[in-house]
């Protein structure tokens, strides 16, 4: 089941997988849609094709720009995938639909020592499979989600806690502009894992290090969208995620506020 898990993420996934380094709570915010055309019956979707400007890794002073393709598709309003979220809503509905219950599979990606000069020398971390549950509000002052996923790979055998806000502010003819905010509270065995430094590993410059309790990451961002025809869109999202202390205090990270940017053209079906 392990091996299903991240064989159907990676392939969903696709290039950019092979594209995005490392992030806590990746550093693309999975969210609710923009609008509500991935909701109804058969499949619906939407692809961005998307220039995105992050850091090398989270915590890293270097950035690069990457072309990727955002993927956000949903069949029968019950299986979904989005952008590195496998998804399933279990049939039990509450309040008119509004509050749902589903089970979930994400990635937490890793990084490679050529990622930055602060992991030179270090040996490679994996990319984790993470599956859990969440369940899911449609509340009057915008769409609450939470999630509980634990390590199902055998990568770093941590779990993280995951919560997110998401609402409109703007819906206006062809325009919508939404907020959303929320944190992660990511385990000690998981930073440890990312952000450690293993006795092997220390040089002059990088002591040792290990993360001594779970750490909380908050995030804020900013989406819009506007729509050219019922197909075509205009896209642009700016995010910054705010790294937890037990990270902030690792010798390979030297930023610790995570800026993320793209501009998109969205293909929706």
């Amino acid at each position: 089941m392990k091996r299903v898990l991240a064989a159907a993420l990676m392939a969903l996934s696709g290039s950019a997988s092979v594209c995005v380094s490392a992030g806590v709570m990746d550093d693309l915010i999975v969210v609710e849609s923009l609008d509500n055309t991935i909701r109804g019956d058969g499949l619906h979707g939407e692809v961005l094709a998307a220039v995105v400007t992050r850091p090398k890794y989270s915590g890293s002073q270097t950035s690069s720009a990457v072309v990727l393709p955002l993927i956000n598709i949903s069949y029968n309003d019950a299986l979904y995938f989005n952008v590195h979220r496998l998804g399933y809503w279990l049939p039990w509905k509450f309040e008119d639909d509004k509050v749902r219950f589903g089970l979930l599979a994400e990635q937490q990606r890793g990084f490679v020592a050529t990622d930055g000069a602060l992991l030179a020398g270090m040996s490679d971390r994996e990319t984790a499979t993470e599956a859990g549950v969440n369940v899911a509000w449609d509340s009057p002052i915008g769409y609450l989600d939470f999630a509980y996923l634990n390590d199902v790979s055998d990568t770093h055998d941590g779990a993280a806690v995951k919560v997110m806000l998401s609402t409109r502010l703007i819906e206006r003819g062809k325009l919508f502009i939404k907020a959303s905010g929320g944190y992660e509270r990511m385990s000690r065995r998981a930073a440890s894992y990312y952000y450690g430094v293993k006795p092997e590993e220390v040089t002059a410059t990088r002591p040792q290090y290990a993360a001594v309790d779970s750490t909380i990451h908050t995030y804020f961002a900013l989406d819009a969208r506007y729509r050219l025809s019922k197909q075509w869109s205009l896209n642009a999202h700016l995010s910054n995620n705010k790294l937890g202390e037990q990270i902030e205090n690792s010798p390979v990270v030297d930023r610790t506020n995570v800026t993320v940017a793209y501009i998109a053209a969205g293909w929706h079906f």
